[in-house]
């Protein structure tokens, strides 16, 4: 287990700037580092710990369960893939948990949101769009890269409890506040974004209301 803590320290005028705890997980050591890098351009500051394996993330979650993000390789050494995740999202309730796969399967992808994960990243896809990724889950929506699906197959019909958040989301609504007003769960609200985007084929909530709006106004 490496643990970098912090990787980077910022002082301001006024003092020590409170800083964002973030776990890195990846047993690829360019990527590992390379994320820490990248969150280090985007949180200046931040007490990134980096590990390993899953088993090792599992411990460091554990440990500190006060993390504001984890970045997570979906297929590391020991414990991985849908266990991880779960487990994961269990012990940090209240900070987003990102995963990044090699796989763009979108079975995984969606099952990956349900297990409670705030995000999903196919590594091929580039930094440019994990950096938007990162950025959407610290403010607390849900990112899902866009799902391919035959052609002639229809997106599904949007349920009544999808047109309701579709309504909130775009009154600029966030997770919690969504959550509070349906009187329903945060992650019941991720796995409605993510079917969301599933029918929509769109990435983020913003691309899903713009769709919603040109549908419902026939464009």
């Amino acid at each position: 287990m490496h643990v970098l803590a912090p990787l980077y320290c910022l002082a301001g005028r006024q003092g020590w700037i409170q800083t964002l705890k973030i776990l890195v997980s990846d047993d690829h050591e360019l990527i590992r580092d390379g994320v820490a890098a990248l969150l280090g351009r985007l949180e200046p500051g931040a007490d990134i710990l980096l590990a390993t394996t899953g088993d090792e993330a599992i411990a460091i979650a554990s440990e500190h369960q006060d993390l504001d993000l984890a970045v997570i390789d979906l297929s590391l050494p020991g414990t991985s893939g849908l266990p991880m995740v779960s487990k994961l999202c269990e012990l940090l309730a209240d900070a987003p948990v990102l995963v990044l796969s090699a796989s763009a399967d979108r079975h995984l992808i969606l099952k990956t949101i349900e297990c409670g994960a705030s995000g999903f990243v196919y590594k091929a896809l580039g930094t440019r769009v994990l950096e938007h990724a990162l950025q959407m889950v610290l403010a607390g929506g849900v990112f899902m890269p866009p799902l391919r699906e035959n052609e002639d197959q229809a997106l599904s019909a949007v349920t009544p409890r999808q047109r309701q958040i579709l309504e909130l989301l775009a009154q600029g609504k966030s997770n919690k506040e969504i959550a509070n007003t349906l009187h329903i769960s945060a992650n019941t609200i991720k796995n409605h974004l993510a079917k969301l985007y599933e029918h929509f084929r769109v990435s983020n909530r913003t691309q899903a209301v713009m769709k919603a709006q040109e549908l419902v106004s026939g464009q």
